[in-house]
């Protein structure tokens, strides 16, 4: 299941279970006045909670889950305030529907200014039925209102908390622990967004070999390879645009990615490789551009190792070859 479509499911399944305790409350307490009237809007926010549920299963853009759930959070605060103003104000065991919405929305609203805005507007409804309320003891308001911004700023300051621990570890997911370059996930998550968004001319892939990496390991020892290969990869980026990246997907293996790049353009990256990495290492180098090459990742790679592979066998025997397997002269 999608994250956005967890979360709408969550925010409608806790709105039915609210109005399910408060239609709960009513039957227990049916002498009390206008139990008719709470019983229906109580009754309608669970009808709701129950209908957004399946809602919920069916969101299939952040768009669509924003509206489920601002829905039910709209209801739930009419209704709460209602509730509360039809049991006696402030005061009533009802108004604690205001109490677990400010939480909920602390808890699952990820934008900051977005759940600000939405608290205030709880909080508001709040004090709209206190002041149009029967007066409630001194020191009630000023308590309850104080008891909802506290819990409402731990559960906001823990939600930020574990959102940046999650995108953290999806960051390392996506990354090599050696170089900080892509690893193959990362690598198709980006090729996933390029192709998605169709930009042209390309994308374009390189490649990238090291010549001889081996021996480097074989006679320096393996911290010395490892120390290269993270020379290599921050020799590389320095070569290229801010939006272009790189990705480890092997040993001594690489990928460049470059968006909206054509062959002219991939051409011209790879040459600007060789020459910044030729003073750290021997590389060969093999390119391929969409969609001339391919319409995927998996496409593109073929054509670019090919290429690569081409390079590196005819490299001495017929001289210097560009990246996409061309002569220079």
């Amino acid at each position: 299941m999608s994250e956005r479509r967890r979360r709408a499911l969550t925010s409608a399944a806790l709105h039915a279970v609210s109005h399910a305790v408060a239609v709960v409350y009513c039957l227990m307490t049916l002498t009390g006045p206008n139990r008719p009237l709470m019983l229906t809007a109580y009754g309608c926010g669970l009808a709701a909670g129950v209908v957004g549920s399946w809602a919920a299963t069916r969101v299939t853009t952040k768009a669509s889950g924003y509206r489920v759930s601002f829905t039910l959070l709209m209801m739930t605060l009419v209704i709460a305030a209602l509730g509360a103003h039809w049991d006696g104000g402030v005061t009533s065991p009802a108004a604690l529907g205001f109490v677990t919405t400010a939480v909920f929305v602390a808890g699952y609203t990820p934008h900051l200014r977005l759940m600000v805005g939405l608290e205030v507007l709880t909080v508001g409804s709040y004090v709209v039925v206190a002041v149009a309320g029967p007066p409630a003891p001194a020191g009630h308001v000023f308590v309850y209102l104080a008891g909802m911004l506290v819990l409402v700023s731990v559960c906001s300051t823990q939600t930020r908390t574990l959102a940046r621990q999650r995108s953290q570890l999806r960051a390392l997911a996506s990354l090599d622990p050696l170089t900080g370059a892509l690893n193959r996930r990362g690598l198709a998550e980006l090729a996933t967004f390029l192709f998605h968004t169709g930009c042209r001319p390309g994308p374009s892939l390189l490649c990238l070999d090291l010549d001889d990496f081996k021996l480097v390991n074989d006679r320096l020892g393996h911290a010395a390879g490892d120390d290269l290969l993270r020379r290599v990869v921050a020799t590389t980026r320095n070569v290229l645009r801010a939006e272009d990246a790189v990705a480890r997907i092997g040993g001594d293996e690489f990928v460049v990615v470059l968006g909206d790049a054509d062959r002219d353009s991939a051409r011209a990256a790879a040459a600007r490789i060789e020459a910044a990495v030729r003073g750290l290492a021997g590389v060969s180098v093999g390119s391929a551009t969409a969609p001339y090459d391919g319409d995927t990742l998996d496409k593109l790679l073929h054509v670019a190792d090919q290429r690569l592979y081409l390079v590196k066998q005819r490299r001495r025997t017929a001289g210097p070859l560009l990246a996409d397997g061309t002569g220079r002269g």
